[in-house]
């Protein structure tokens, strides 16, 4: 394993070397998990996006930031605030909530959900605030994802 030297000559301890790069390693197996469906989905052509064309390469976006992530983690010589791991549990949950909403209750109510989910641990927007931005990214994802792009999404489904 690679040893990392802090800037005042020390070496950090494993548990530390851990948590450098658990963040990390979490994001690039949900960016395969992603790109996996995605491809499984089919990306159709570049004209015509498939319905996998979306996540495929919004795990390819995740797996180049984890990596950015990662090397900046492992070359990092400081101590390393603490990661913040409530606001990454709700990101990844996000993730999560959109992939498993998505498909069984449609492309507006799986937004509206993810963006809630993600913006959970934040204290800075109140709750009535993180409610109108659910809508309005929604309301975009329509506009853009169905209406602009034409792809084979459901705004909703019927239970």
């Amino acid at each position: 394993m690679m040893q990392i030297e802090l800037e005042d000559g020390q070496r950090a301890t494993l548990g530390q070397q851990v948590e450098r790069i658990a963040g990390a390693s979490v994001l690039v197996a949900l960016s395969l998990y992603f790109m996996i469906g995605g491809f499984e989905l089919g990306l159709g052509s570049p004209f015509r996006p498939g319905t996998g064309a979306f996540p495929f390469f919004s795990g390819l976006v995740l797996l180049a930031l984890a990596a950015a992530i990662l090397w900046q983690d492992l070359h990092s010589t400081g101590i390393t605030e603490r990661p913040d791991w409530v606001s990454f549990g709700a990101i990844v949950s996000a993730l999560m909530v959109f992939a498993l909403v998505t498909e069984r209750f449609g492309l507006l109510p799986a937004t509206f959900l993810t963006v809630l989910t993600a913006s959970a641990p934040d204290r800075s927007l109140p709750w009535w605030g993180k409610i109108l931005l659910g809508l309005f990214m929604a309301a975009l994802g329509y506009v853009l994802f169905i209406e602009a792009l034409g792809l084979p999404f459901k705004a909703f489904r019927a239970f």
